[in-house]
């Protein structure tokens, strides 16, 4: 059946009308059960229809594609680069205190009038003064403040590379969930039409059955009701459809009214992670890999660096400072003077100490809490590799028994028609054998599309996920 020769309101609304106008005439009872409802399924195009649908063109996109926009236009990742680009350019903020502190004041004064001395006018005079002051001050790191002040926003830049990475990596799985996802609503939008048309076939099929008097009133009613279910199951993918193409969209940062397509029509499954893969090899993987713990281990280096600063409280702070001056007249010359002083200051802490000891002691217990939440983050890493390794296996296993169901349904269907066809079955056979062959397909569907998002989550949650892998592994 071509799917530019029907309009969806008669799919939908008139079954009957519409198979009048596919096959030109009103169907009648002079063929198999099989072959009637094969002249309903020819030639489906799921594009088209969701194209009808969504009125919209629509843009063919792959998983490869999908990854490469993201990794360009991602908004997390686009935010998380201008953190990181803060954070370098703090810790460029902190080194460049090691530089001398260089002041330089000058002025001009004119001076004029009377000099009275004991009551005698001596003179009179016009004069005017001329001084240049340059100074130049180095703190000498403040007792060494100013190096663990460094170091400390050196950790922070570094943990805002690993967040960045992490994005990143995030995105990429997050990409691949959400495309799979859309990939499964446009299988089971084919599914649900062929299932829907088929419908309106047997729903014709019983009207001349029962016309003819070989049917019963039962046999209509049970079919109009499939007939009834099946747009409800289309129009429910029809959604999940619409709603997984704004995911996709907003996540690889395009506009969400982008009406997308998966490129393929079929789902294959995706290899990532050998399923007898060690639990202990993948928490290995994680601690060495996951950039996430990468940025927990960089803040509790930076926090140490904070308490080692709070230290340099109880430090004495040397200083030098070096002042040139050339002060004189504009009538007579301006001579040069000289002056290097060093300074030494000390104070035993902030408020007698008491206020730095327990500035100390705050920050310990910070760090204290940082390696909790670094524990608590590797715990719930380990507790999510083992549940999509567990996943992973059992959606492989599900594979292979919705496979099996999907021939057994197969087989079903074909001996129920053949039984109708010989006068040794009834229509309501042929009927639940068709809605289990739908559900067999639905389901081995599903199957593969959540065990290659298993496994992709697995790649993700052990910290080695990246675009290259999943590029390399990809074979729509």
């Amino acid at each position: 059946m071509c799917m530019n020769a029907f309009c969806e309101e008669e799919l939908f609304e008139n079954p009957i009308e519409f198979n009048k106008k596919v096959n030109n005439q009103a169907p009648k009872f002079t063929c198999s059960l099989n072959e009637f409802c094969e002249k309903f399924i020819e030639n489906i195009d799921v594009e088209k229809f969701i194209k009808q649908e969504i009125e919209n063109d629509y843009v063919v996109v792959s998983l490869d594609e999908c990854i490469r926009i993201a990794m360009l236009n991602n908004f997390d990742i686009a935010i998380k680069d201008k953190e990181f680009l803060s954070s370098k350019y703090e810790y460029q903020n902190a080194l460049s205190k090691f530089l001398p502190i260089l002041n330089t004041t000058s002025y001009i004064a004119d001076y004029s009038g009377q000099i009275l001395v004991g009551g005698v006018l001596r003179d009179t005079f016009h004069e005017t003064a001329i001084s240049v002051n340059i100074t130049a001050e180095h703190e000498l790191t403040k007792g060494g403040q100013q190096i663990f002040e460094a170091k400390a926003k050196k950790y922070f830049q570094r943990a805002q590379k690993h967040n960045l990475n992490f994005t990143k990596a995030e995105t990429v799985y997050l990409t691949c969930k959400y495309y799979y996802e859309m990939l499964l609503a446009k299988i089971n939008i084919e599914i649900y039409l062929r299932n829907l048309i088929e419908r309106n076939a047997q729903l014709t099929y019983a009207i001349n059955l029962e016309k003819s008097g070989f049917g019963t009133k039962f046999d209509v009613i049970r079919s109009e009701n499939e007939v009834a279910q099946a747009k409800v199951n289309l129009l429910t993918a029809l959604n999940e459809f619409r709603l997984s193409q704004t995911r996709v969209a907003n996540l690889i940062g395009i506009d969400v009214e982008t009406a997308l397509m998966p490129f393929e029509d079929e789902i294959n499954v995706l290899k990532l992670v050998d399923e007898n893969v060690e639990l202990v090899e993948l928490f290995k993987s994680a601690k060495n890999f996951r950039q996430d713990l990468k940025a927990y281990e960089d803040i509790i280096a930076m926090e140490k660096q904070i308490k080692y600063s709070y230290v340099t409280e109880f430090v004495p702070r040397p200083m030098i400072n070096y002042q040139e001056q050339f002060q004189g007249t504009l009538n007579h010359s301006v001579r040069p003077n000289y002056i290097l002083a060093a300074y030494l200051s000390w104070q035993p802490g902030e408020n007698l100490g008491v206020g730095t000891i327990t500035k100390i002691k705050a920050q310990k217990e910070k760090i204290n809490a940082k390696r909790l939440e670094y524990e608590n983050a590797f715990r719930d890493i380990k507790e999510k590799i083992v549940a999509s390794l567990s996943t992973t296996n059992f959606n492989k296993k599900q594979i292979d028994v919705t496979k099996d169901r999907l021939d057994y349904s197969k087989e079903s269907i074909n001996l129920a028609v053949m039984r109708f066809n010989n006068g040794k079955g009834i229509l309501l056979d042929v009927i639940e054998a068709q809605g289990q062959m739908t559900e067999a397909r639905v389901e081995y569907v599903r199957a593969i599309i959540k065990y290659n998002i298993s496994q992709t989550e697995l790649l993700f949650n052990s910290g080695i996920i990246d675009e290259e892998t999943i590029i390399k592994n990809y074979h729509p």
